[in-house]
């Protein structure tokens, strides 16, 4: 009989564990980005990361397909994406940058390491509204823009194959008239 009540704690704790994990489980419930395929871009007026007089709205955006990717200097995968985004800049692929919770004297830093894959940098840091409005939850997200300014494809998270997720539907919007 006390042998039985020492499995009780136990049984207790393994109960616990497994009903917070099943939250766990769904990707979506962590990060509650919402789906903004099909919509347009929302309209912004923000600051320029590396000139902080310039201010921007999405008059300043490429009128070209264009990728939008939300980082941060603090961000490891962010790190480990920026050769990507590298990459794709050397082939002439318009990138725009949106800091995430970044004071700008740490993102500027970080480009300065990292290397600047973006055309322009949104520094989103005082007001937060662009990451508020499209419920970012974390960093890297990316999202490819047509040139009508309408979000066609979102990606949350690293993904070794950036490149090859984006590039064939940057071309396939390119090919659009």
């Amino acid at each position: 009989m006390k042998k039985a009540l020492l499995l009780i704690p136990l049984c207790l704790l393994i109960a616990i564990v497994g009903f917070l994990s099943v939250p766990l489980m769904n990707k979506d419930a962590l990060s509650p980005t919402e789906d903004w395929q099909g919509k347009p871009f929302p309209e912004f007026v923000g600051k320029n990361l590396l000139d902080s007089n310039a201010r921007l709205d999405n008059n300043s955006l490429p009128k070209e397909p264009y990728i939008l990717n939300v980082w941060a200097s603090w961000c490891t995968w962010c790190i480990k994406e920026f050769p990507i985004l590298l990459e794709l800049k050397q082939k002439g692929v318009p990138i725009v940058g949106l800091t995430y919770s970044d004071r700008p004297v740490d993102a500027v830093k970080a480009l300065q390491n990292w290397g600047n894959p973006f055309n322009l940098i949104i520094d989103d840091y005082e007001k937060g509204f662009l990451i508020q409005t499209l419920k970012v939850s974390s960093a890297p997200s990316s999202y490819l823009i047509d040139r009508k300014g309408v979000v066609r494809y979102q990606q949350k998270g690293y993904n070794p194959d950036f490149a090859q997720d984006f590039l064939p539907r940057l071309e396939a919007l390119r090919n659009e008239k």
